[in-house]
């Protein structure tokens, strides 16, 4: 799809190249949340699958990935939610 082209172009980021290789393999996440403790990582989460955990330390991978996202009209169904 040419949308997720256009998306794994930003795959410089952490977080948005996790998020490609899901979408490339026919998993749209309903959900996608930045842990803080105890762990700090982002976790991807399915209507159907297992959750996937991706570690990640620096909170600026999230926030820009955030900024990314919001770009691409087709993963508004996707919500996005820090916990802390």
């Amino acid at each position: 799809m040419e949308w997720i082209d256009a998306l794994e172009r930003e795959a410089w980021n952490d977080v948005i190249e996790e998020l490609v290789w899901h979408l490339r393999n026919g998993r749209t996440p309903t959900l996608i949340s930045r842990h803080l403790t105890p762990d700090s990582g982002v976790e991807f989460c399915f209507k159907d699958l297992p959750a996937v955990f991706l570690p990640v330390d620096n909170h600026v991978r999230w926030d820009e990935a955030v900024q990314i996202i919001d770009r691409f009209p087709q993963l508004n169904a996707t919500r996005l939610h820090t916990r802390r």
